[in-house]
């Protein structure tokens, strides 16, 4: 079976200390694409998930005004 594969790269500015940080921490896994597939995979789930959730559709209001006589 014929494989077609489609790279995306990310990439770390390593003089910012926070993205620093990200590079290091990415390195704990050897299988750096496998690892942001879960990532990939989990935000799809939690979105997926928040648009099943429907809210009871609110009950009209009517507001009845009664004139006075004077």
């Amino acid at each position: 079976m014929a494989k077609k594969i489609v790279n995306k790269s990310v990439s770390f500015n390593i003089l910012d200390p926070f993205q620093l940080q990200m590079k290091e921490y990415t390195e704990r896994y050897p299988n750096f694409s496998g690892y942001i597939k879960r990532l990939i995979q989990r935000d799809m789930e939690q979105v997926r998930s928040a648009k099943v959730i429907k809210k009871a559709p609110s009950i009209p209001v009517t507001i009845q005004v009664q004139a006075r006589n004077n």
